[in-house]
Formats: structure tokens, C-alpha cells, sequence
């Protein structure tokens, strides 16, 4: 018998996921960007999955994103938090996810903004003291730290570094 441990990559769809997907992937299909009726029509089921994400987060629906996938929103996040407030300065772990690694070091090449690199405990837990530092040095910084590394399991502590961020 085969077991399916890879779940943080990709998880098997739900099921009732699936049965709600099932008309707009075989009879209600179309470009929602289109403006004959399909895409009307699949314009309108996209604008309602947004008004309902919107609901659930207490968000308006102009605050939310659907993109292709983690990578991207990744990406569309720390670029539209550089951008719109000219962040120069960036503290991250060397173990961040991938796709957020190649964002900033493409920001650092690209147009200057100062990477650091939170040092990590014996155990790879972030070196809250080391951050505070840190922060100390680089006031009005983005932080960006995954809470739970999807390859070695370490939680960080999320509440700590909001607290040491204000």
C-alpha cells in the first residue's frame, strides 16, 4: 500500500471542492475576462468566490486576489509591499521558502534593497534576540518569516515577532 506524504507540496482535492468546481470545468466553463455570456457568466462566479473569501476574512472583495498558486502570491506580496511603501530593507531566515528567497534576492539585484538574514538557533528556530537586533538597526523594515517551514517542521513564534515588529 502506497501513503501520500506530500501534502505541504500538493493535497488531493476535496471533495466537495471537486463537486462545486464540476459545472465551471464541464457546462459553465469560459474566460471570465470575455464578454460573450460564457465568460459573463464565469465572471459573475468568480466576483461571487471573491465577495464570499471577502466575507470569511471581514475584507472588502477589491482586497482580494486569486492567483495561480503560492509562488505567485508570494511575489505579487513582497513586490506590492516594496513598491508602495519604498521599502529598502529586508530581514528574512535563510531557510524561508524558495519562492520567497528569489523574490528578494531579484529585489536586491534589481534595485538595492539590503537582504539580512536572521540567524537561526541550534535547533532552526529563528534567534528572536538576533532579530531584535536586527530591527533595532533596520527600523521601518519588512519582515518576512514563514510560520511553519514546510520542510523541517519548526513553528515559528509568530505572536514574539509581531511583538518585537512594533
Amino acid at each position: 500500500m502506497n501513503v501520500y506524504l506530500d501534502n505541504a507540496a500538493t493535497t488531493a482535492l476535496d471533495a466537495e471542492v471537486l463537486s462545486a468546481m464540476i459545472p465551471h470545468l464541464t457546462h459553465q466553463f469560459g474566460n471570465p475576462s470575455s464578454g460573450h455570456c460564457f465568460g459573463r457568466q464565469a465572471r459573475q462566479a468568480v466576483d461571487t468566490a471573491r465577495k464570499n473569501v471577502a466575507e470569511l476574512l471581514h475584507a472588502s472583495p477589491e482586497e482580494i486576489y486569486f492567483t495561480s498558486g503560492a509562488t505567485e502570491s508570494d511575489n505579487l506580496a513582497i513586490t506590492g509591499v516594496l513598491q508602495s511603501y519604498g521599502i529598502r530593507s529586508v530581514i528574512t531566515s535563510p531557510l524561508e521558502h524558495h519562492a520567497v528567497l528569489h523574490c528578494l534576492e531579484f529585489h536586491q539585484r534589481e534595485s538595492g534593497v539590503a537582504l539580512n538574514y536572521v540567524k537561526l538557533r541550534e535547533n532552526g528556530q529563528v534567534d528572536l534576540f538576533h532579530l531584535e537586533a536586527l530591527l533595532q538597526q533596520h527600523p521601518g523594515c519588512l519582515v518576512t518569516l514563514m510560520h511553519a517551514n514546510n520542510e523541517t517542521g519548526n513553528v515559528t513564534d509568530i505572536d514574539t515577532v509581531g511583538h518585537l515588529c512594533r
